[in-house]
This record gives structure tokens, sequence and C-alpha cells, in this order.
């Protein structure tokens, strides 16, 4: 609401790094201040004691800032069995870093759950680095989250993981403010805030989720126009796109998102890392590549991009036995190794082993003319021999049913018929409405506004939260077809389409209705009174059974209409029917949903305060 309070987190060490952390928490409120003079949003800089020796003196407090103490945090431990909250921490300084950043994670967690995090800023040595990386990885992603450190370059992946945590060196040791770490975390104060400012500003002027399924997708420079094609048929067809580079790091960050539930298909096009994890490259997964898409049970489209190399740095660096394969040099950076026949089978077996637990819908799609840019004719890695070994073995280890099938394509994974290919067994195993809304920055990423009771902004626009589990009596059958329903509905507003609705009472107009393009069919009384040349509002007045006549029109009307939803007009006050058992017969016969109508809510005056009074109104 407005005038609402935001709060954001100066991390650190402050039994080492109190200057430091002063000085940074003031960059951070000058320039949110600078930053937001127009916002109603206020927010609060504070500064969060991490300090995790044993004998440290106890602050209590900072001057001129909100401070909280080392004990605080503490507090907010809570070990796997609920064993009682530690008084100190442990002697050994690495269980004691262990169990602090812990206790920050828990307390950012608190924070954020308490919709007051707008986002945390640290800085640090290696020590205070893992401290409180390990605590800011935690954070959903979209809150914005800093380290200044002395390891922000090299070999960062331990610290930012699969987050979207941002790291700054700090060029010189967090010791002190002198004439560089001056400009150093002056800079990331200022970068902190921009981030913080226009994260709050982009929410309160554009709140909403774009409603459209994302597929996340896995993509290598050797199957890049394929991943190109594919995409750009995807966003023709409405949906949104995640390309990851499957470096190891790639997967896993997909993965992390599925888990999330930010992305609702797969299209795991580039499988290169099974090839390293296997054979033992530098951008290779680990033993559960596969298992959070099949968990979490969304479609997933297979391919076997890349799987014909497997990666290492320079050419020097290729191990001794190697260095009689084929090898190509990328670039000075980057060598690969063609995979032979042998460890082709190996990746089918470590693919099949993981796609024959399914159970949701999955499509194994493989290209037999190649597997890369670098696998086709005149091509370094040119091996029928060692691809057709992939392709035989995932034919004879994969088990096919209904939802899992293997499909074999007689063109290159670059071949513009091979994406279409790709993309025409996702569309079948993942209409656009299939994904139910997902955790965004709509939901749980977002900060609160005020704006509706419940703490979010709606649009016209934004996706019903529209899961099984809010019908549990529904058929799975009704649920995908009103959401396939709706979504091309909402398509059509997105694309400033009018939806036009028609009544129709008898089988010949709603016949032409359908020829002439219309978007939902209506059958209710009045239409049966209007055929008879008769007003509509016969169909308010007692001269037929309303519920009686919209069955008799079904029988007209529903057989002549292919695709277009029909709806049926229901009164829903009439005495002489249980409406639970008459509504499963509507659904039964045909139609896709109901219409209020003949509705009591069309009346007024006396005759309304009657009804209502005899227990008949709107209500």
């Amino acid at each position: 609401m407005k005038g609402e309070t935001y709060r954001v987190f100066c991390v650190g060490t402050a039994d080492t790094k109190l200057d430091e952390l002063r000085f940074l928490a003031g960059s951070v409120r000058s320039n949110i201040g600078a930053f937001s003079k127009n916002s109603s949003s206020k927010v609060e800089v504070v500064i969060v004691d991490v300090s995790a020796g044993a004998d440290q003196k106890q602050i209590d407090n900072v001057a001129d800032f909100a401070f909280v103490t080392r004990e605080e945090v503490l507090s907010c431990y809570i070990g796997s069995n609920q064993e009682e909250k530690p008084v100190k921490l442990p002697d050994d300084r690495g269980e004691a870093v262990g169990v602090m950043s812990k206790c920050l994670e828990n307390f950012l967690r608190q924070a954020f759950e308490d919709n007051s995090l707008a986002g945390a800023i640290g800085l640090g040595g290696s020590g205070g680095t893992s401290l409180i990386s390990s605590a800011f990885r935690s954070l959903p992603i979209g809150i914005p989250k800093v380290i200044v450190s002395t390891v922000a370059s090299g070999q960062t992946e331990p610290y930012v993981g699969t987050s979207d945590l941002v790291l700054i060196p700090s060029l010189v040791d967090v010791c002190g403010i002198n004439s560089v770490s001056r400009v150093v975390f002056s800079n990331a104060g200022a970068s902190f805030a921009g981030m913080v400012v226009g994260r709050l500003e982009l929410f309160r002027s554009s709140p909403s989720d774009n409603g459209k399924c994302t597929v996340g997708i896995t993509m290598f420079g050797v199957t890049t126009p394929c991943v190109n094609a594919v995409q750009e048929i995807l966003t023709r067809e409405g949906y949104e796109t995640l390309v990851f580079h499957a470096t190891g790091v790639g997967g896993r960050a997909m993965e992390s998102l599925v888990k999330e539930g930010f992305i609702q298909g797969v299209m795991d096009i580039t499988t290169t890392e099974v090839a390293d994890h296997l054979v033992g490259g530098v951008m290779a997964c680990d033993s559960s590549r596969f298992d959070i898409t099949i968990e979490k049970g969304i479609p997933l489209v297979l391919s076997v991009g890349a799987l014909d190399m497997v990666n290492f740095g320079g050419k020097d660096t290729i191990p001794s036995h190697f260095q009689t394969r084929k090898i190509h040099v990328h670039n000075e950076q980057v060598s690969l190794i063609r995979t032979t026949a042998e460890e082709n089978k190996k990746f089918a077996r470590f693919i099949a082993d993981k796609l024959n637990k399914s159970t949701s819908k999955v499509r194994v799609c493989i290209p037999e003319k190649g597997l890369s840019a670098l696998d086709a004719p005149g091509k370094p890695f040119c091996d029928p021999e060692a691809t057709g070994a992939l392709i035989n073995e995932l034919q004879g280890l994969i088990q096919t049913n209904d939802d899992r099938q293997v499909n074999i394509y007689s063109h290159h994974i670059n071949d513009p018929e091979f994406a279409e290919a790709l993309v025409a067994s996702f569309l079948e195993i993942c209409p656009k409405t299939y994904a139910q809304i997902k955790p965004s920055e709509t939901t749980s990423t977002k900060p609160s506004t005020g704006e509706h009771d419940d703490g979010h902004v709606r649009s016209r626009l934004e996706r019903i939260p529209y899961s099984p589990k809010e019908f549990p009596n529904a058929k799975p059958e009704t649920l995908e077809r009103t959401q396939a329903i709706l979504g091309r509905l909402r398509d059509q507003i997105e694309k400033g389409i009018p939806i036009i609705g028609g009544g129709a009472g008898t089988g010949i107009s709603a016949k032409f209705e359908e020829a002439g393009g219309i978007d939902l069919i209506v059958i209710y009384n009045s239409g049966r009174f209007r055929m008879a040349g008769r007003g509509s509002l016969a169909g308010l007045l007692p001269f037929a059974d309303a519920n009686a006549v919209v069955l008799e029109m079904a029988n007209e009307v529903l057989p002549v209409v292919k695709a277009v939803p029909v709806l049926a007009g229901v009164c829903a006050t009439d005495p002489f029917r249980r409406m639970d058992y008459f509504l499963k017969q509507l659904e039964s016969i045909g139609f896709v949903g109901v219409q209020n109508f003949p509705t009591v809510g069309l009346f007024d005056g006396n005759f309304r305060q009657n009804l209502e009074e005899t227990g008949m109104g709107y209500g």
C-alpha cells in the first residue's frame, strides 16, 4: 500500500568489516533517495551482522542505521531435528560459517515472507562471500542480490550457482576505505539501488504476468540454427521461450527454473552435457540430469544435439589418452573430441534409464543425418557409425507407450524440417494453455503494492489461477478443455480481436454462425421463442420449462457444431432440479460451459422484493 516501508539488507561481518558496511549502506541509502524521489514507497537500509568469530565483541548498534545483531540472526537457526537454537557459534571456523549462513538464509526467508524484503547486498573476502552467497542464492529470482567480493573473478560457479546473484569485483581487499574501494563501493551501492528502485517501480506500473506458457530450450553453438528456428516458431505460436547454453550450468539453471515453476514445458534439444558427464569433459551435468523435469511431470521433447562431442579447454588440456581422437579446436579456450560408438551407447543408456521412469508426456526426436554442425558430410565429426550406434541404442532401450514415444527423422539436426518436427511434437503434448499459472513476479517474487486486499495487482489480461487442486471433482479432460478455450479467447483479447458470441435457436442458425467465424454459441430458451416469432422476454415468463427447452435444443444444435464452444443457458433457481446433477448432465451431452439465463437478476421493483422475501432471489 502507499507509504509502505520496504527493507534492503547490507550484510557482512561487522567484527572486521564494519567501516566498509557503513560506507556501502550509506551509498545504497543516498542512491535510493536520489532514484525514488517521486515514489510513494519508503525503503529502509538495514545493516546485518553475520560475524562468525567465536570471540567477537558484542556490537549492539550502528549509528545512523537500523542494525540487526548477529544474535538476532542466530535466533533464526533451526536445525534438522528442530534442536534448541544455539547460544553461541561453534569454535570451529568452518562449522561456525555454515551455521551462520543457514541462520542468514532463514532470516532472509522470513523477511521475504513478510513482504518487506526489497533486496540484499553484501561484501566480503572468500569466507564472507561463501557465507553470504549461500543464503542469497536461496532468494527467488528477481529479488536484487549483490555481493562485492574479492573472489568475483575466475571460478564463480560455487558462489552463484543457478541463481541471479551478481558478484562485483572489489579489486582490492575489503579492508578499509581508500581511493579504490571508495569508487567500487559507491558504484556497487548505486547499481544495487537502481535494481531495488527499478523493481519496485516496475511492478507498480506493469504488475501482471504475460500469461504465456514458458518453454525451456537447451542450445549449443553447433545446434544454434535448430534452436533459432524452434524459438521463432514457438514465439509465433504464442509461447515464451527461455534458451539455456548447455554448458553444465545451463542445464542446471533450466532445471532449477522448472523446479520453481517458471517453466511449464521443456525442449531439451542439446543434451551434450551428458557426454561431458560420462566421458569427463568440462561442461558436464551431474547424475541428476533430467530428474527434475521428469519429477515435475511437465511435457518434455528431448533430442540428441551435440552428443557427438566432449568439451575441454585449450587443446593442450585434452587428456593424453584422447589425443589420438578426432579433435576440433573451437577457439583458444574450447577444444572438442569426437565421441565413439561405445560412448554413444553409454549416453543412450543414461538417457533411457531416466526417461523410462517418466509418467508424463515425452517425445524423443532423433535426426538421422547428424547431431551437430560438425556432424555432417565433409565436416570433422561426421561419423555415421557412431551416430547410428546412439540412435539404435536409444530405440532399443527406451520403453515406448502412448505417452513416451521415439521418432526418427531423416534430417540433420539443423535442417529447418527437423525444427518443424520438434515443434510439432511439442505442440502435440503441450498446448499453449497446458500450463497453470506459474510463480512469477506477480506472486512469490513480487513486492506487495496494496492495490487489492490480496496484495496483488491484477490486470485484464492476467492469467487466471487455475489448478486441478481447486476443482478436485472435475474430470482432467474438462479442465484441459476449459483452459484451452480460455487460452484462445485471451489470445484474441491480447491481439485486440473482438470476441463474438451469439445465441442459436435452431441447428441451421448455429451451423451458419460457425461458418461465419463466431467464437462462442449460447443455447438458451429465449432463442427458441424468437425462432417461433415471439419476443425474448418470453423466456423470463412461465410459458415453458426453461431448462427442458435447452436440453431439447441441444439435440438439434450440438450435433451440427464441429469446433465452436457451445454454452447452455441455465435457470439456476429451478426448484425442481438438483443443479449438481443437471450440470453433469449438460457436460455429458456436449456443453462446455453455462450462462446464467434466464435469471431472476433481471427482475427489479416489487417483484424482485417478493422473490427475495420468499427465498427465490438472486442470492
